[in-house]
């Protein structure tokens, strides 16, 4: 059993040692093994839970069946309690894939256990090589931020305490210690770039300029230090110019590029299709960006979706929607995709026509409330003559990505009320004896103002 420190060597060098149960990702090799054994101890001597995860991603037969026997071995041992996941990723054999079947065992296992994060053995030549191969394909900020001591993966909290080791003083240490490992054939294949990155960029850079390796690790994580500041500033751009599914462009389209850009990728992110890939990719970020700074427009976004440029914001749509079936009005209240229409006894005034409006007792008698179709028109209250309702919309800045959700009162194909837009062809008011108030309760994102 694991009681007492084992590799000295390394102990004083940890980034960081976690206050909560945690789970620890093993995957067999020196790097997540020198972890468990620098980890056990602590959690012991702490009286907190501290759990083995091993996922088997199906991919590399009888090695990888060894791998698991080794990982259970070593756990029983050492009375580590160890949870094993087998996979199968459907003949794919990308890392992408891969890790992302593994961070959702790992989540599963997080909210299974409750623990409060989960300890991964990354040391400083992931970053240096993480780096380089985002450097590669041509990452921003945040893609070249790469991995930091503590942070947030897949919805867990993720902490790197090897971080600041080199990934040969870690083998040092164990074989120093007598301690055994795995090794993964899979590293020394040059089909992966990162392992043609380990190989023959960085000896490449080192030869070039000695000590390279450790300056590129030292520039990422000055990156990450300086995009989560950036990121800071991100967050409260995003809370204040995003609603739902509309971004306000006229307040965005102020700030800088970068922030732009990282509240437009954090929209897509919580708002778009759980697509594989959900990140945009940078010339679907660079359309969007431009088209905030136009009054109207429409770029095609992954997943059949777009995002459409209203009178101030953007819209992101393509998603399937139902306009509900027309309804009958009903007093004294009728409700029609989540919006209702009420009656009530007149307010002494004649209302705004968008939120409210008076009209005669027994008006709407015979009326529907639906969503428009082809052919409707209205007689805009104290205009003259009719208007196609598309073109009503359209005059009143009505965006149209809303149009379909408006709730209309209609007497057959004349359009009498629009919620939160105006009203038609109403009339006269003829004071309060004779009148009731006929007010759209509910949110209208596109209520008109004047």
């Amino acid at each position: 059993m694991i009681r007492e420190e084992r590799l000295p060597s390394l102990a004083g060098r940890l980034r960081v040692t976690p206050e909560v149960p945690c789970l620890l990702g093993l995957s067999g090799g020196a790097d997540s093994v020198a972890l468990l054994h620098l980890m056990a101890p602590r959690f012991r001597e702490k009286g907190l839970f501290l759990e083995a995860v091993h996922v088997n991603h199906g991919l590399r037969g009888e090695e990888a069946e060894e791998d698991e026997r080794f990982v259970r071995a070593l756990c029983e041992r050492e009375d580590i309690p160890l949870r094993v996941y087998r996979l199968d990723l459907g003949g794919r054999k990308d890392e992408n894939t891969a890790r992302e079947a593994r961070f959702a065992c790992f989540r599963r296992r997080v909210e299974e256990t409750g623990a409060g994060g989960l300890l991964l053995a990354h040391h400083g030549d992931d970053l240096t090589e993480t780096f380089l191969m985002r450097l590669i394909r041509g990452a921003g900020p945040e893609g070249l931020a790469c991995m930091r001591t503590v942070d947030r993966s897949f919805g867990i909290t993720v902490y790197r305490p090897l971080l600041g080791l080199r990934r040969q003083e870690i083998r040092d240490a164990l074989m120093a210690a007598g301690i055994d490992w795995r090794e993964d054939g899979s590293n020394e294949t040059p089909a992966y770039l990162r392992n043609r990155i380990r190989r023959e960029v960085v000896p490449l850079l080192e030869s070039l300029s000695p000590g390279a390796g450790d300056r590129v690790r030292f520039a990422a994580e000055l990156l990450a230090e300086e995009n989560e500041a950036l990121d800071l500033q991100a967050e409260a751009l995003y809370a204040a110019a995003v609603r739902g599914r509309m971004l306000d462009a006229e307040r965005l389209k102020e700030a800088p590029g970068a922030l732009q850009a990282r509240v437009v990728r954090k929209w897509w992110q919580a708002e778009g299709p759980a697509l594989r890939e959900r990140a945009l990719n940078g010339e679907q970020t660079r359309s969007l960006m431009v088209l905030l700074q136009k009054p109207r427009g429409q770029v095609n976004l992954p997943g059949d979706l777009h995002g459409v440029r209203g009178k101030r914001w953007l819209h992101l749509t393509g998603f399937p929607e139902e306009t509900p079936e027309p309804v009958r009005w009903q007093g004294p209240e009728t409700a029609w995709g989540g919006i209702t229409l009420r009656e009530a006894p007149s307010a002494g005034s004649p209302g705004d026509g968008k939120r409210w409006q008076e009209v005669p007792v027994g008006f709407a008698e015979g009326c529907v409330i639906r969503g428009r179709q082809p052919g409707d028109w209205i007689r805009p209250f104290g205009g003259a003559g009719r208007r196609k309702l598309q073109d009503y919309l359209t005059d009143r800045g009505v965006d149209r990505p809303w149009r379909d959700r408006i709730p209309l009162l209609c007497r057959g194909e004349e359009v009498l009320l629009v919620a939160g837009v105006g009203a038609g062809n109403i009339p006269p008011w003829p004071g309060t004896d004779r009148a009731v108030r006929m007010s759209w309760v509910g949110e209208m994102e596109w209520l008109v103002s004047d």
